[in-house]
């Protein structure tokens, strides 16, 4: 899988550009507020159908336009593709593969698949659960359609049950039919959740070794109240924890409480680790992202690395490219003096909302 062109319209700074890409590493180069991020940004929406730094996608229309729109043309198992997304300030919204609208964006995400790495991703490591849950989530939701439709369907019953909690008078029976529903989603989550967790596992151990010159070990450990649990128990679990959702006015248990616990040589990295090491731990994940994509896929997924050389040092750079020189990659910076003897590499200048 790979991107042929981007066509921008209003999006961002961008009135109206084509970027060409070539199947290899495509460096783009600017100083900063000159559209660099807005590239990999209409990537990703077209991946995903919304922005990973925009809460509203009216946000993403130029200035004093009506509307905005991205064509992007991909080749996947040598066929050609077409994702067109088109919002305007009335906040209508259009998604469409090869021309065919899609009504439901589950049946969209994982078309094109992507990998983003920007110095955000750092929270991944160093930040809250909540960031470390939607790393794994977004993972999951691009390989299982399944799973993103049950991850989707349990965020509205969880949102129906704090509605109901919040009130002064809670019917109980009516939560307890929410736990019902709940429950059946929470079991295929966390399995699913498991399940990745586990084989990103196994690839990291390889590439925290080699990063690190055999000096770190990995772990990766899922923390969650449902695991090995039945669906029956699971709704038990929930039941009998209502009394205090109650008293507290939120629910206290379930799959938004789960984490990911980072390990580096048997300690947590997030409290624990060098800088040095949490951005270790950060490329590690990132690369086994990659790997188990192209294992459970089949497919070689597109790297957006928004800005992130600055944040790594000669070594992991070094290491990086030549991770990367055979894939597709779409790297943005504002110093490109790292670029030694880089093989299939095109290097283009951003200025403005312009790409030459």
């Amino acid at each position: 899988m790979y991107i042929e062109k981007v066509n921008l319209e209003n999006f961002r700074n961008y009135e109206s550009q084509e970027i060409n890409f070539i199947n290899g590493i495509n460096l783009f180069v600017g100083n900063n507020a000159q559209g660099k991020t807005n590239i990999i940004e209409s990537i990703y929406v077209s991946a995903f159908g919304k922005s990973y730094r925009a809460s509203k996608d009216m946000e993403l229309i130029n200035f004093n336009k009506d509307f905005f729109r991205i064509n992007l043309n991909y080749k996947k198992n040598n066929i050609n593709s077409k994702i067109e997304i088109f919002v305007d300030k009335n906040n209508r919204k259009s998604i469409k593969e090869n021309g065919v609208k899609i009504s439901k964006i589950a049946d969209h995400v994982g078309s094109l698949l992507v990998i983003i790495f920007s110095p955000d991703s750092l929270d991944i490591v160093k930040g809250s659960p909540s960031k470390r849950r939607n790393f794994i989530d977004v993972i999951c939701s691009q390989l299982s359609k399944s799973y993103l439709i049950a991850y989707q369907e349990y965020m509205k019953c969880l949102k129906l049950k704090n509605a109901m909690l919040k009130k002064d008078i809670v019917d109980k029976d009516y939560i307890y039919i929410l736990h019902e529903k709940m429950s059946e989603d929470i079991y295929k989550i966390v399995r699913s959740r498991n399940d990745i967790i586990n084989k990103l596992l196994k690839k990291s151990k390889i590439i925290q070794s080699n990063l690190t010159n055999n000096e770190e070990d990995i772990d990766l450990i899922y923390q969650t109240d449902f695991l090995n649990k039945s669906k029956d128990e699971i709704k038990m679990y929930l039941d009998e924890h209502l009394y205090i959702d109650i008293l507290r006015k939120s629910s206290v248990k379930g799959i938004q409480r789960d984490d990911l616990l980072i390990n580096i040589n048997g300690e947590d990295v997030s409290k624990y680790g060098s800088q040095g090491q949490k951005r270790t731990a950060l490329l590690t994940l990132k690369l086994a992202n990659f790997e188990v994509f192209i294992d459970e896929k089949d497919d070689i997924p597109i790297l957006l690395l928004d800005d992130i050389m600055s944040e790594l040092d000669s070594k992991r750079i070094s290491f990086l490219l030549k991770y990367i020189e055979n894939y597709q990659s779409i790297i943005t910076t504002t110093d490109a003096s790292f670029v030694k003897d880089v093989k299939n590499i095109v290097i283009s200048s951003v200025k403005c909302g312009k790409v030459e």
